[in-house]
């Protein structure tokens, strides 16, 4: 049992991670900056 618990914890800890990597949540950009993932599509 403990370890079906343990697996799941890890499980979730790593897809939260790479769902981190790819979406990051840094909030509204400050100075009026961009978020790094807010590609500029203009053309």
């Amino acid at each position: 049992m403990s370890k079906t618990v343990a697996a799941a914890v890890i499980g979730a800890l790593i897809l939260v991670a790479v769902l981190w990597t790819i979406f990051p949540f840094d909030g509204p950009a400050e100075e009026g900056q961009p978020a790094p993932h807010a590609i500029d599509q203009s053309e």
